[in-house]
Formats: C-alpha cells, structure tokens, sequence
C-alpha cells in the first residue's frame, strides 16, 4: 500500500485536483456535513500539499459538488481540492483510500477542466418496495408527476411554505418490476439556484396516492443518484 505521495516541483499557480468517489451503503446516512468532516480529516493525514483555510484553525480547503441528500446512494461525488505542487495522481488515490471506508471510497483523481456551477441537472433512480405494487400503480406514480402544479410543504430560511416544485422535475418516468418494484426514474434541477430533493417527490406521492403509509419494515424506498449533467446535457466530470 502506498504510505507516501512523491512531490514534484511547487506550482506558480494552484491546480485544482478532483477526487471522484462513490457514497454507498451506510455511508448514505451521514449527513453532508459529516462527510466535508471526513474528507477534510483525510486529506489532512494524507499530506497532500494542498492550500489551506485561513485562520485560527486552519483546514483543507475542500469544495464538494451538488450536495447529496441524506439516505441516497451516489457511484459520482466529487471534491475538489487546490494542490501546490504536482503530485502523482495514482499515489494519491491510493493514499486517499488507505484512509477511507469501502462505502466511500476514491474511484478517480485527475486535474480539474470544469467548474462545479456547470452542474444543472441530477438524474435519479428512486424504487418504491410495495406489497400491492403492479403497472398500474408505476402509471399513476408517473401521471401524479406529471401534473402542473406540484404544490409540497417545503422548509425554507423563513420557515415552512407551499412551493410548486414542478418547474425543477424536468423529466418522469415509472415502470413495474416484479414482485413489489416500482421504479422512478427522474430528473432534477441541481444548480444552486433551484436545487430539488427527490424526498419531495416521495412525499407528495405519498399524499396523493397514499402510498408507503403502512410498516417500514413492509413498505420502503431507496434513492439512488446516477448522474450528474451540465447544460448541455452531457455527464459532468
């Protein structure tokens, strides 16, 4: 296992580094701030030469993208990290790693061409587990979602409010998997302007449709974020 990253020459200017990795099994439940709170204590033990926050107390400046809702599972996160000097990018994977869970771990390292506010969509797979789940249920999921307007209750600074969210769901779809499956798979609004969590979805479903109000242990759902897209609609990387 790599112990050490070899340096090379200091930079005249930072270079940003992304680190892609995945967040997956129990590692889904920790908040968004738990996890700044783990990659900043491991890029500190991994001694990467990167550029720290001013102040008292100063940390690894990180930058993460569009934030991932808790209990929702991701194979693309990514942060970003300004480094001083040039490193050997299979050395720090590596010693990232070393440090990291298996739910959480580096998938790549390269050195960043794009910026974070090029992100405007997320696409997401959310699965209802329902005992009495067919295609005509996933037909009423997607039709539900298809209306204008989607009005929620939803926690904003100034307290709790009804919003139409429909203008952030830019696509819907729903099939049936047997025995008990109902898939959704949609796309959301994810630029710092209009970011939308797909628990609201799940919520107004379950108020319209009256699903998943039985035993959790009988009724569930998972999220699952698969992708990431600029404007253009490509993958974000």
């Amino acid at each position: 296992m790599v112990q050490m990253i070899s340096l090379g020459a200091p930079l005249e200017t930072p270079r940003v580094l992304r680190v892609r990795f995945h967040k997956t099994g129990v590692f889904q439940y920790i908040s968004h701030l738990d996890l700044m709170r783990t990659m900043t204590r491991v890029m500190a033990r991994s001694h990467l030469p990167v550029r720290y926050t001013n102040g008292f107390n100063p940390k690894p400046h990180l930058v993460f993208s569009a934030p991932l809702p808790v209990g929702a599972e991701s194979p693309r996160e990514f942060v970003d990290v300004e480094v001083l000097r040039e490193v050997n990018l299979d050395e720090v994977k590596a010693v990232l790693n070393s440090g990291l869970p298996e739910d959480l771990a580096v998938e790549e390292v390269y050195y960043a061409e794009t910026k974070f506010s090029a992100i405007t969509a997320a696409e997401y797979r959310i699965t209802l587990f329902l005992p009495g789940a067919d295609a005509a249920l996933a037909d009423a999921c997607a039709a539900a979602l298809e209306k204008r307007p989607i009005v929620v209750c939803k926690r904003t600074k100034s307290g709790d409010r009804d919003v139409d969210i429909s203008p952030a769901l830019r696509s819907v779809s729903a099939c049936y998997e047997a025995p008990c499956k109902i898939i959704l798979t949609v796309t959301l609004a994810a630029d710092s302007g209009s970011f939308l969590n797909p628990d609201y979805l799940v919520n107004y479903l379950r108020d319209t449709l009256g699903i998943l109000q039985g035993s959790p242990l009988e009724e569930w759902y998972t999220v699952y974020r698969a992708h990431l897209f600029a404007a253009d609609g490509s993958d974000f990387f």
